[in-house]
């Protein structure tokens, strides 16, 4: 392979073929109580990209096999702009640039930039970063992140720091070499995952014209320790409540026909099947597992969250996520890109309502030298209705929750209105943080 070419894995492709669901651009914001040395990040953006070259390469669909070329030349200005805002616009200007599209057909996948705002004298700063999900998850994401943290704090301190941090292996299958022989076989015999057409129900939304708006919707929840609290009396994993209050919620605003099941499709990590010491890598990691707990919810939240539980318990020895693969790794490696994107449109029926919990974002890899992150929005990529994703991160104690969404000004309504009303119904539980199960209480 030329140093100038990386090789396209499965997931570069299948964003790329997936791209009439969703713009495929991951987005990051962390809003600031001060500033950053511009000078020093510059020289850590550049000492970081040289190490993660596939963030200064371009897609390139070449209709037998595709392949990401590397520029031979680059610096940081090729990434990395500032902006000045007023206390007037400062959330709107970073929202409106956070939303916007990276095609790494026709640029670079990688985008940062500083929103730089000054009120009553005090000066502070967003830092922004977008990536081409096609060249990342959102564990890749926060390892560049990661990196570009670690690189800018040992740079203020030692202008000659050398970034630690590499791109990794990017190949899908690396999980593969940590699973028992046993479960390597059972994975690799599992050819099917997909939504049966009484799964795919929406909610009461136009579909997607190429005019909608591009709007980034969220709520954050603080005190996180209090849900833990209550999914621990309670013998639930947060992941529990988040679907259970995510079901109770679709369930409020989506019409059902009578042979119709409210299934979620939820993204699910592959690195759960490496050691938690494996190298992360800078590579897209993720697959699909589909929730259908059936239509007959709780009489109240808490058993809701038993139905949850008890389904999800069940699913933990099948492999989850694994559904699947091994047959678009095969079509992958056996048909031309051009084919292969076809015959995804004719066989593969895309579910319509997805969940995504990032995970927990850990404060001392995002911290810019002493600055305090006062907000954020971390999410996945921006969908088109009538499809649309859930998708929330942890950090410190608050719960940051996100719909990333293109849609007609009047279903925005419906969008906004479905991410308040799961955030209330946590915000009610966490009340309930101490209540045993005998002395439950119904939280609807």
């Amino acid at each position: 392979m030329s140093s100038k070419k990386i090789k396209a894995q499965l997931w570069d492709n299948m964003q790329f073929y997936f791209k009439a669901y969703n713009d495929a651009t991951m987005r990051s914001a962390f809003f600031l109580d001060g500033v950053i040395n511009v000078e020093v990040f510059k020289k850590a953006l550049q000492a970081v990209v040289e190490k993660f070259p596939i963030a200064n390469s371009r897609f390139v669909r070449n209709p037998i096999k595709s392949y990401w070329r590397m520029n031979t030349d680059f610096s940081a200005e090729n990434f990395f702009e500032v902006f000045e805002t007023t206390s007037v616009n400062h959330r709107s200007r970073v929202e409106k640039f956070i939303v916007q599209q990276i095609d790494p057909t026709n640029q670079l996948p990688l985008k940062t930039a500083i929103f730089r705002k000054t009120e009553n004298g005090k000066t502070v700063d967003c830092l922004v970063f977008l990536f081409s999900h096609m060249v990342a998850d959102g564990s890749g994401f926060s390892l560049f992140i990661k990196a570009m943290a670690d690189t800018y704090n040992g740079m203020l301190k030692n202008p000659d720091y050398a970034c630690k941090y590499n791109m990794g292996d990017r190949d899908y299958k690396q999980f593969y070499k940590y699973m028992s022989e046993e479960d390597r076989l059972k994975a690799k015999k599992m050819t099917n995952y997909r939504f049966e057409k009484n799964e795919r129900p929406t909610l009461p939304v136009k579909k997607y014209e190429a005019s909608n708006e591009r709007r980034i919707i969220t709520r954050r929840i603080d005190g996180f320790h209090l849900i833990r609290k209550y999914c621990k009396r309670h013998g639930f994993t947060f992941n529990d409540v988040i679907l259970a209050a995510y079901l109770t919620t679709l369930k409020k605003h989506v019409a059902l026909a009578p042979d119709e099941f409210l299934a979620v499709d939820c993204v699910l990590n592959l690195r759960r099947y490496m050691p938690s010491d494996a190298e992360v890598n800078f590579c897209n990691l993720v697959s699909k597992v589909k929730v259908n707990v059936g239509n007959e919810l709780g009489a109240d939240f808490f058993d809701t969250c038993k139905i949850v539980h008890e389904y999800m318990e069940k699913s933990k020895n099948e492999l989850g996520g694994l559904g699947g693969l091994t047959l678009l790794n095969l079509m992958d490696r056996i048909f031309p890109f051009e084919i292969g994107k076809i015959l995804i449109k004719i066989f593969y029926q895309n579910p319509l309502i997805g969940l995504s919990n990032i995970g927990k974002l850990d404060k001392k890899h995002v911290t810019f030298g002493d600055l305090n992150i006062e907000d954020l929005i971390m999410t996945g990529t921006v969908k088109y209705a009538p499809y649309m994703l859930l998708s929330l991160i942890t950090y410190e104690d608050s719960i940051f929750f996100c719909i990333a969404e293109a849609c007609a000004d009047e279903d925005f309504k419906i969008f906004e209105e479905l991410l308040n009303d799961i955030a209330d119904l946590l915000e009610t539980i966490k009340s309930a943080a101490f209540v045993t199960p005998q002395e439950k209480v119904g939280v609807n």
